[in-house]
């Protein structure tokens, strides 16, 4: 493989646990109540663009009417304020990720500037020679296979010949529809049981838990 593609939240960050407290506070205030781990599965990976369209669906159907006006900005500002202030890196993460000497980039659904608040926090934004994409870069956000694309084409390499690493069915479906290998990342602390499963069952190529024993492959030492 000529690159590796990251994704953030998940993969590099555990933002996941924080965005999901979050996101269930606020949801609970405006009176909508979902199953915790069927809410994780479907929206994980989402631009903010797709995750307010879902939100929005659910309160239609639970409630009969939209979200309240301005509900997903703040909640999208809050997520972001919250994050920023807590960085909690995946543990192995940023070592992996400096262990793949070709070329590589991360490719996050999250806003741009909460994305570079992010790299730059973990001390990975020279690591990646500043390839960070965010879902504000395309029109169409995970899972289509736009933002993977991109990512692929500003580093000069065939998608076939990209490994993607992903922690989401909603990422996962992504590269793969990209044309690229997905491997999956399931020892994150937001990952349900069934996690490595549902992956597999979308098109992921292998999965693993600890960032290790990626490392070990990104080294050639597996």
């Amino acid at each position: 493989m000529d690159a590796v593609i990251f994704d953030c939240d998940g993969v590099l960050i555990d933002s996941e646990t924080i965005a999901h407290e979050v996101e269930l506070d606020a949801l609970q205030r405006v009176g909508l109540f979902l199953d915790s781990s069927e809410h994780r599965g479907r929206l994980q990976g989402l631009t903010v663009r797709g995750w307010g369209e879902a939100l929005n669906e659910f309160h239609m159907a639970q409630k009969g009417v939209p979200l309240p006006s301005g509900f997903m900005d703040q909640l999208s500002a809050e997520i972001t304020r919250r994050i920023l202030a807590d960085i909690r890196p995946i543990a192995g993460a940023s070592d992996a990720a400096r262990a793949f000497r070709g070329a590589k980039a991360v490719a996050s659904s999250s806003p741009k500037l909460e994305l570079h608040g992010k790299v730059r926090a973990l001390g990975l934004w020279d690591v990646f020679d500043g390839h960070v994409f965010s879902g504000d870069d395309v029109a169409h956000g995970k899972p289509a296979p736009d933002l993977f694309l991109l990512a692929a084409g500003r580093l000069g390499v065939v998608g076939s010949r990209c490994i993607v690493i992903e922690d989401s069915v909603n990422g996962v479906k992504a590269g793969v529809a990209a044309g690229m290998t997905v491997w999956g990342f399931t020892g994150g602390p937001h990952c349900r049981p069934d996690q490595a499963r549902d992956l597999l069952e979308v098109g992921a190529a292998r999965v693993f838990q600890r960032m290790g024993a990626l490392e070990a492959v990104l080294l050639g030492r597996e």
